[in-house]
C-alpha cells in the first residue's frame, strides 16, 4: 500500500471514529464520494487501524437474545435480565415498552390484546414517560378484542386490562388516534354475533387490526388462572376442555394445540376479535411472555410463526435454549 493511501485511510478512520463525523460530513470535507468514505473505513478496518473492542457489562442480555433470534429464526428478542422470578413481570414490561417506543413510527396501525401483560406493558410505557420522548404523529391504536366482565368481584381488577380500555390509553400516552370495539368478546348467542359484526363501528375497528403494522399480544394458558378463566366458571371449563382437546396456549382468547393452529370450537367461533390467521398476515407480531409454565405455549408460538418478535426474561429464554 502507498504511503499515501494508508494517511488517507487513517484520516479518514480519524475523522470518523475520533470526530464523530458523519459520512456526509467527511464525503464533503475530503471532496469525496461517500461511497469512498465508506469503502476507506472498510480497508481502515481490513489494515488492522481500526479495532472495535465492545465493552458491555458482564452481565448482558445480547448474546442469548441473538441465541434466541437464531435458533427460532425469528426478528427480534428482547431478554430482560433479573436476579429471580419476581422482579420478571417489572423487567419485562420495561423491556417491551422501550422496544415499542423504539420501533413506533408515523401513521403506523397498531394493535394489542387484553389482559395483565398487556396492562403492565402500558403502566411501564406511562411510568417510564417513554410517550413525552416520541415525536411522532397520526399514529393509530387498535384493541383486538371486545370485553368481558368477569362475574366474581374477586376479579374486578381484570376490568382494568380490557383491550379498548387498554389501547384508549396508550393513543393518549402517544398522541395518537383510538378505535373502539363495543362489543363483548364472546357472546353465547351466534345470532347475535352475526348481528354485532356487521354493526358499522365494531366491522370498522375488525377491519382497521387486520391493518397493523405491529401486533402486541400477550400468551396465556387453557387454565383457570389465565384472564379468560378468571372471567367464569363457564369460560374456565371451556377452557379445561380445550385443554385436554390438545391446547397447549391461548392467544387472543383463541385457544392453540402443538402445531400452532386455533382448535375450532364452539367457543371460538363466538369470539369478536381478531383470529389466529389474521395475527399472521401482521407483519410485526409482538409477544410478550415469560415463566416456566409457559414454555411450551412460547415455543409453539414462536415455531409456528404466531409470533416473530419475543419479549421476556433470561429465565426464560435460557429454558427455550434449551428445549
Amino acid at each position: 500500500m502507498k504511503r499515501r493511501d494508508e494517511r488517507f485511510l487513517m484520516k479518514v478512520a480519524d475523522m470518523y471514529y475520533r470526530d464523530e463525523l458523519s459520512q456526509d460530513m467527511i464525503a464533503s470535507k475530503l471532496n469525496i464520494s461517500r461511497t469512498t468514505v465508506s469503502r476507506a473505513l472498510t480497508s481502515a478496518k481490513q489494515a488492522g487501524y481500526i479495532k472495535i473492542v465492545f465493552d458491555f457489562p458482564t452481565e448482558s442480555s445480547v448474546e442469548i437474545e441473538k441465541q434466541i433470534e437464531k435458533k427460532y429464526n425469528i426478528k427480534e428478542a428482547g431478554v430482560a435480565l433479573v436476579n429471580n422470578p419476581s422482579e420478571s413481570k417489572y423487567e419485562v414490561s420495561k423491556t417491551a415498552a422501550r422496544y415499542l417506543a423504539r420501533v413506533l413510527k408515523n401513521n403506523m396501525v397498531v394493535g394489542l390484546t387484553w389482559g395483565r401483560t398487556m396492562k403492565r406493558l402500558i403502566d411501564a410505557f406511562d411510568e417510564e414517560n417513554l410517550g413525552k420522548t416520541l415525536k411522532i404523529k397520526g399514529v393509530q391504536v387498535v384493541p383486538f378484542l371486545g370485553t368481558n366482565s368477569p362475574s366474581s368481584t374477586d376479579n374486578d381488577y381484570l376490568r382494568l386490562t380490557y383491550s379498548s380500555l387498554l389501547s384508549s390509553k396508550l393513543a393518549e400516552l402517544i398522541r395518537g388516534i383510538n378505535y373502539s370495539l363495543p362489543a363483548p368478546m364472546y357472546v353465547k348467542n351466534p345470532e347475535l354475533y352475526n348481528l354485532l359484526i356487521q354493526e358499522p363501528e365494531i366491522s370498522i375497528t375488525l377491519k382497521k387490526a387486520t391493518q397493523c403494522q405491529v401486533a402486541l399480544i400477550g400468551i396465556g394458558l387453557p387454565n383457570e388462572d389465565s384472564a379468560i378463566g378468571c372471567l367464569d366458571e363457564e369460560k374456565a371449563q371451556m377452557l379445561r376442555e380445550l385443554k385436554k382437546e390438545g391446547g397447549v396456549g391461548e392467544i387472543l382468547g383463541r385457544v392453540f394445540d402443538q402445531n400452532g393452529q386455533t382448535i375450532h370450537s364452539d367457543f371460538d367461533q363466538k369470539i369478536i376479535g381478531l383470529s389466529l390467521e389474521d395475527l399472521r398476515k401482521i407483519p410485526t407480531r409482538v409477544g410478550i411472555a415469560y415463566g416456566t409454565k409457559k414454555i411450551e405455549a412460547i415455543k409453539v408460538a414462536l415455531q409456528s410463526g404466531l409470533i416473530n418478535v419475543l419479549i421476556t426474561d433470561h429465565l426464560t429464554a435460557q429454558e427455550l435454549l434449551n428445549e
